[in-house]
């Protein structure tokens, strides 16, 4: 019964995320005075994507440039089986908080590698940049687990779903909520990106199905990273619990596009920065829950 759950859990993420990203983007354009898009409109620019042609650059390593979209979107995927979503069933065992971390960071790698690989300079300077940023969200992440593991005395979720109200958690929580924004490359963090200055980012190359899988793959990501965060909140075994995830995924995507709607983009430095800043915030979070606090 288990599977079948997961399954549900899968097809709800696969139709829904496509979903938040255009209500995201209708409550940008709200707040800027705009109509906006329809609430399906990004599914209806990743069908046009998926049916259109790729065109391979003449200058790529071919093999990585190809593979890259499909690593990326089955390592994003994959963590949806260990991340429990609309329902509370997952595979579970020991360690599974660090693979989803891992799966997360080999989903960033392998879209930095097809970047590189497309032989475009401009998709490389956002790569660097891409790399940049993610170098100094790991320090803070780091962090942020060894808080929760100390909490929880356990790296396994469910040991950890939800986490005990403490000073720490809270404080924890917090941080994890900053750190997903700027994992969701969002203003100002979208650095990647820098229309502005050099063109385009990483995905500069990219057409038809692969750029739709790339795209579809941040979507994917960021509902991942809501569904990580409201399950360190609400209550397993609830049977509010579904109407709470649902709600929760609502307030966060207006927050988030509330945050996005009136920032301006960071240059890399300033960025990594104010990463360092927060580092050094759940260095002492990390100690306020080894005191027990």
């Amino acid at each position: 019964m288990n599977i079948i759950f997961i399954a549900i859990n899968l097809a709800f993420v696969l139709l829904i995320a496509p979903v938040i990203d255009s209500f995201e983007r209708k409550i940008r354009a709200r707040l800027q005075n705009r109509q906006g898009p329809s609430i399906l409109q990004t599914w209806w620019d990743l069908i046009k994507l998926f049916k259109r042609p790729t065109v391979e650059p003449q200058d790529s390593v071919k093999s990585l440039y190809k593979l890259a979209p499909y690593v990326t979107f089955t390592a994003v995927l994959t963590a949806y089986l260990i991340v429990p979503t609309l329902l509370p069933s997952s595979i579970n065992f020991i360690g599974d908080f660090i693979v989803v971390v891992y799966l997360l960071g080999l989903a960033t790698l392998s879209f930095v590698i097809g970047a590189f690989s497309s032989g475009n300079a401009y998709a490389q300077i956002g790569s660097n940049r891409e790399v940049s940023l993610f170098m100094s969200e790991e320090l803070l992440l780091a962090f942020i687990v060894g808080t929760i593991a100390v909490i929880g005395k356990s790296l396994s979720f469910d040991q950890l779903f939800p986490l005990p109200l403490r000073v720490s958690s809270a404080l924890a929580l917090i941080l994890l909520f900053l750190v997903i924004y700027v994992a969701s490359a969002r203003l100002p963090f979208d650095i990647a990106e820098a229309e502005p200055e050099i063109i385009e980012g990483p995905l500069i190359e990219y057409s038809g199905k692969h750029l739709g899988l790339l795209e579809y793959s941040i979507f994917l990501k960021r509902l991942l990273l809501y569904s990580l965060l409201l399950n360190f909140i609400l209550p397993v075994q609830n049977p509010t619990r579904l109407i709470g995830y649902l709600i929760g995924i609502m307030i966060l995507s207006v927050i988030y596009s509330t945050f996005e709607a009136y920032y301006g983009r960071f240059r890399i430095d300033q960025a990594v920065k104010l990463m360092k800043k927060l580092s050094a915030v759940a260095l002492v979070v990390w100690i306020i829950a080894l005191v027990g606090w």
